[in-house]
C-alpha cells in the first residue's frame, strides 16, 4: 500500500493505492480501478474493500478523497480557507476534483474500472459527460448509489430536517471532543462505536480523524449541497453508457430505497440492476464481500 497527499485541483489530497503508484509507469498493465468514496470520503474506511479488490483482480486499485476530507496527521498538509473557498469543497467542486484527477494522474490508453459508492456513485456518473474521462473508463460499478431525490429519503430527512439546523453545535461538540483526555474520548469513542456497531478497535484512527471540526464543517457542506443539489437521475448519460454500467442497490438502505431501484428498472429496463442484503455503509462490515463482487465484474469484463 501506498499513500500520499497530492495536488488535485489547487488541494492537496490523500491518495491510497494497491498496486502501482499514481506517479509509477504502468508497467505490463494499462488497467486501474479508481474508487470514488461517500461522505465523508476519507480513505481509511476503504482500505480493506480495497485490499481485496486488488489481491482477487491483480489491478491497481487508487482510492481517491474527496477534496479537505482527509486532514494530514502530521499537519504540514494545508487547505485553502474554508469560508473564502467554499466552492472547492462543494458538489460541482468535488466534480471538478475528480475530472482533474483523471486528467493530471491517469495516463492516456488506461483502462479504468470506475466504482463509486453513496455520493461516489453520483460524481461517477456527472463526470462521465466529460469526454477526457469517459474515454478511459472502461466499465463502472456504482455501490448503493445515492444519484436521486435524496432529500426526500428517510436518512435525508433526518439529515436536512434535524441535524442541519444544529450543524454549529455539532461543531462545538467536536472541538470539545479534540480537547479532551484520551481516556475520556476513548471512552467515548467506544460507546458510539458499540451502539453503531462499529469494530472500533479497527477505525477508531479514522473516526478520530473525521472527528476534526475542519473535516466535519466540509463533510457537512458537502452533504448538505447533496441534499439541495441531487434531484432527479440523470437517466441520458445512463443510457448512453448502460452496457457498462452496474449498480448495486440494498433492499433496507435508508438513503436508496427499493423504490429507487424499482424506478431505474422501469425507466432504463436494459440497466444491470441488483439487490442486495448487505446495508449501506458495507465498509465496517462487508468490504470483503463487496469487493468479491466487483472483482467477480470485473473479471467478466
Amino acid at each position: 500500500m501506498n499513500e500520499a497527499f497530492v495536488d488535485v485541483n489547487g488541494i492537496m489530497t490523500k491518495v491510497t493505492t494497491f498496486g502501482r503508484w499514481i506517479e509509477e509507469s504502468p508497467g505490463n498493465t494499462n488497467e486501474i480501478v479508481i474508487l470514488l468514496p461517500g461522505n465523508p470520503g476519507i480513505n481509511s474506511f476503504y482500505k480493506e474493500f480495497a485490499k481485496t479488490l486488488y489481491e482477487k483482480t491483480e489491478i491497481p486499485v487508487w482510492c481517491l478523497s474527496h477534496a479537505g476530507h482527509n486532514f494530514s496527521d502530521t499537519g504540514f498538509v494545508s487547505f485553502p480557507n474554508f469560508k473564502q473557498n467554499k466552492a472547492l469543497y462543494g458538489l460541482k467542486g468535488q466534480l471538478a476534483h475528480k475530472i482533474d484527477f483523471f486528467r493530471k494522474y491517469v495516463p492516456e490508453n488506461t483502462k479504468v474500472y470506475l466504482v463509486g459508492h453513496s455520493i461516489g456513485c453520483y460524481m461517477c456518473l456527472e463526470i462521465l459527460e466529460n469526454e477526457h474521462v469517459k474515454n478511459k473508463v472502461q466499465e463502472t460499478f456504482l455501490l448503493f448509489p445515492t444519484v436521486e431525490h435524496m432529500v426526500d429519503t428517510r436518512n435525508g430527512q433526518f439529515l436536512n430536517w434535524f441535524i442541519r439546523p444544529i450543524v454549529p453545535f455539532v461543531l462545538l461538540l467536536c472541538w470539545i471532543f479534540t480537547i479532551l483526555p484520551s481516556l475520556i474520548s476513548s471512552f467515548l469513542l467506544y460507546v458510539y462505536a458499540f451502539m453503531a456497531n462499529i469494530p472500533r478497535k479497527t477505525y477508531e484512527k479514522d473516526i478520530r480523524s473525521f472527528l476534526k471540526p475542519g473535516v466535519l464543517r466540509r463533510v457537512f457542506f458537502l452533504a448538505f449541497e447533496e441534499m439541495d443539489q441531487v434531484k432527479e437521475r440523470n437517466d441520458d448519460v445512463i443510457r448512453k453508457n448502460v452496457e457498462n454500467i452496474r449498480f448495486y442497490y440494498g433492499k433496507a438502505d435508508g438513503w436508496t430505497p427499493k423504490v429507487f431501484f424499482e424506478s431505474l428498472k422501469k425507466n432504463v429496463p436494459s440497466a444491470s440492476v441488483e439487490l442486495t442484503d448487505i446495508n449501506h455503509v458495507f465498509v465496517f462490515h462487508h468490504s470483503v464481500d463487496v469487493a468479491n463482487k466487483v472483482s467477480d465484474w470485473v473479471k467478466r469484463k
